[in-house]
């Protein structure tokens, strides 16, 4: 991943983070006119994400070549694994 890539996708764990946390601290704001806006914000931040680690899984060379399969798969279906996919090989060079 480039350094621009690196750096959408930790703000966009951190804004993902966030979010669930002020949701979850201020109650007040648990209506449909604020959680819509903010879960599609959401939605399009994370779809972006999803994107820029599945463009890294298939450039990238791995020694075993069913790796980006097992890669694509888990993270497709284990949303909280990119986090572990960026910090184990998102952050190397290609």
């Amino acid at each position: 991943m480039s350094v621009p890539e690196k750096i959408y996708a930790f703000l966009a764990i951190f804004f993902e983070i966030g979010l669930v946390a002020f949701i979850l601290a201020q109650p007040q704001y648990r209506h449909l006119s604020f959680l819509l806006p903010a879960s599609f914000a959401g939605l399009v931040v994370n779809t972006i994400l999803l994107f820029l680690i599945f463009r890294d899984i298939w450039l990238r060379p791995f020694p075993n070549p069913r790796a980006k399969f097992i890669w694509g798969g888990v993270i497709l279906f284990i949303w909280p694994a990119a986090i572990l996919y960026l910090l184990l090989h998102g952050c190397r060079k290609r």
